[in-house]
């Protein structure tokens, strides 16, 4: 996905050559990776003169990952509720993230 938000639009050829940059892999692997992507909604697609399909993000970087993460913390309190809650709030108060105090300054006006 890093690869293609770069590009904006791109093929399964462009994807492949900037991944051999960092490893072996098959250009059947990219070619059904990127079809998945399109299946979920993630990638559009529309074929060139060419006949080679031309994918392009549905939606930002940061959208995506704003999306992503509100279903995974939407499932995470479906499932497990409080539990959850109190997991995510001792997760910020022990982070050592370079973040984590603007987290727990957030977190003190919510529960004001």
């Amino acid at each position: 996905m890093e690869i293609i938000w770069c590009s904006g639009q791109t093929c399964v050829r462009d994807v492949l050559k900037e991944l051999k940059k960092r490893k072996k892999i098959a250009y059947t692997t990219v070619m059904t990776v990127m079809s998945r992507l399109h299946e979920k909604g993630v990638l559009t697609r529309k074929m060139n003169k060419s006949g080679a399909f031309v994918y392009e993000p549905i939606s930002d970087k940061k959208t995506f990952i704003e999306k992503k993460a509100g279903k995974m913390i939407r499932g995470l309190l479906n499932e497990y509720g409080d539990v959850a809650v109190a997991q995510f709030f001792d997760v910020i108060k022990s982070s050592k993230a370079p973040q984590s105090q603007e987290w727990k300054n957030k977190l003190k006006k919510l529960v004001k």
